[in-house]
């Protein structure tokens, strides 16, 4: 169904069928405007033309700012490109590295490559691997959520910081 995110329905409920990168995106910034405490990004890449918005680096700058219990984390595959063509994301992980926290998974068997975003245990947007069309976005949802929520913190534990994540300071 191409742009299921044009939809006005789309706020309130579930929603299937998404193209990437868009409306993929606008979903994944009302996520991340909405947060309240967590907002957890899987992604292999990051992929800029999603996620290097400056209205989501601000959405989680935000978010950041807004409690102590803020907890920000990004989970790629590959670090090299976002530090090599550059990225809003890794610049705010980098200038809040208590509250945006970036990591590295080159391969895990519980994940093929899909995009997610998770919002506060109850929101999530998910992106089937290698596919422009099929993903969905249900907002208001601790069921839809849990499992992806699981599999998200499986993975999480399974990565590490990345050397070529850290800022230079000369």
């Amino acid at each position: 169904m191409s742009g299921a995110g044009s939809d006005d329905n789309a706020a309130g409920g579930f929603v299937s069928g998404i193209d990437y990168p868009t409306p993929f995106c606008d979903f994944a910034g009302q996520l991340a405007t909405s947060a309240r405490r967590h907002l957890y990004i899987l992604s292999p890449q990051l992929d800029p033309r999603v996620f290097d918005r400056a209205e989501l680096a601000s959405a989680l700058a935000a978010l950041a700012r807004r409690s102590r219990q803020t907890d920000i984390r990004l989970l790629v595959a590959d670090a090299k490109p976002l530090v090599r063509q550059g990225h809003r994301l890794l610049q705010l992980a980098r200038r809040l590295p208590s509250k945006v926290h970036l990591q590295v998974l080159p391969e895990h068997p519980e994940w093929p490559g899909q995009t997610l975003v998770l919002r506060d245990r109850n929101g999530v947007l998910y992106q089937p691997p290698d596919s422009d069309s099929g993903g969905f976005y249900e907002p208001d949802s601790r069921a839809s959520a849990l499992p992806h929520l699981e599999r998200f913190q499986t993975l999480w534990r399974a990565s590490h910081t990345s050397v070529e994540l850290r800022q230079l300071h000369l």
